[in-house]
């Protein structure tokens, strides 16, 4: 049974997507954010790494099943950057809670990183598993195998190991940002 439909996974992804940036930069503008605002643009930066090249692929790498609201070249992209971006941050938060400290900001943990990977790994998969086959379609190929089906959705391997990697660049580029302002 799907929770949403495509049009409202988009919508909400859009939104979500948009707003976020625009609420970070006032939050900043008024002096309520600093350091959060830094990771949410290391965030984008550290996504537009993998969102862009898949817009650029175009459907040698994926299909859009989905008209995009905004229709102008990796508009789409640069809006999931953003949403990667949030993954991130609630990442980070997670770790936080968990550590119950901010130091793995400053000085590289491995428990931190563990629990970067597990909710971006998490996250991802959960993602795929409702957008892929409504909003995307990732193309099977020997680059990109099948590497698991889940009522008939099957899931490619690239995305996944994408959300293996992609917060280990996050908390690298943490490290080395941070402490230069610590």
């Amino acid at each position: 049974m799907d929770l949403f439909t495509a049009n409202q996974m988009m919508w909400t992804a859009f939104f979500v997507g948009n707003l976020a940036p625009i609420i970070f930069l006032i939050l900043y503008y008024f002096g309520f954010i600093s350091k959060i605002f830094q990771l949410f643009i290391i965030g984008i930066f550290v996504g537009f790494t993998w969102e862009i090249p898949f817009g650029l692929a175009g459907e040698s790498f994926h299909l859009i099943l989905i008209n995009w609201p905004i229709d102008l070249p990796l508009a789409r992209n640069i809006t999931y950057s953003f949403i990667d971006s949030l993954i991130f941050l609630i990442g980070l938060g997670l770790t936080r809670l968990i550590l119950k400290d901010y130091n793995f900001l400053y000085q590289f943990q491995t428990k931190a990183l563990i629990i970067m990977i597990i909710w971006g790994s998490l996250s991802e998969f959960i993602i795929d598993l409702n957008g892929n086959g409504k909003l995307w379609l990732f193309i099977e190929n020997w680059y990109n195998p099948v590497f698991v089906t889940i009522n008939d959705n099957n899931l490619t391997l690239i995305p996944q190991l994408i959300w293996l990697f992609a917060p280990i660049l996050y908390y690298m580029v943490i490290l080395k940002c941070l402490k230069k302002n610590y």
